[in-house]
């Protein structure tokens, strides 16, 4: 099986690769990768232009495959009155949160989750596989930005460390019932 790192690249029906990430950003800076060259993750046969993947986007003047015109709403918070409150006790602004987010993924496939993490806003790595990211998505919306990134097998966990809330995903049902007991059930 090939690891989650690898692309392969599609030219007028040949099928070029696999290559790294690393490889792919080497060729956009060497103008060999255009934005508008059909990838795909090896073994999957889901081709999209290059620019259009978080990972690549910003060799391609993206800031990530949606811009501030066309930003998806699902997962994002509203730009209503909450995310324009300001908390008196800590004069902050509410429209972002600080997210926890809890991974467990092969090695290969950990610089895909990184990258896309960072393309939501700031954050840093604190662990082995534990990041915090400042973004105004909800929980929901940070694990759906990060899902297509991750195999079927791979697990996250998201906690809004602003807000209390949490998403997770591909859990087995005797930790998705732990976590469902410990989270939703008791903020009821």
């Amino acid at each position: 099986m090939l690891a989650a790192d690898n692309w392969c690249l599609k030219v007028e029906d040949k099928i070029y690769g696999p290559y790294s990430s690393s490889q792919l950003k080497k060729f956009a800076h060497e103008g060999r990768l255009a934005a508008w060259s059909l990838i795909s993750p090896a073994g999957a046969n889901r081709w999209r232009e290059a620019q259009e993947e978080n990972a690549f986007a910003q060799f391609f003047g993206k800031q990530t495959a949606d811009n501030d015109s066309q930003k998806q709403k699902f997962g994002r918070r509203e730009e209503g009155a909450e995310s324009k409150k300001v908390d008196k006790d800590n004069d902050a602004d509410l429209g972002a949160s600080n997210f926890i987010l809890i991974f467990d993924v092969v090695s290969a496939a950990a610089s895909r989750v990184e990258t896309a993490i960072l393309a939501l806003g700031p954050g840093f790595k604190i662990a082995e596989n534990v990041w915090t990211v400042s973004c105004q998505h909800t929980a929901i919306g940070v694990r759906n930005a990060i899902a297509p990134y991750l195999l079927p097998r791979d697990s996250i966990f998201i906690v809004d460390a602003t807000k209390g809330r949490s998403s997770w995903q591909n859990y087995p049902p005797e930790q998705h019932a732990k976590l469902t007991a410990a989270w939703v059930k008791a903020k009821k």
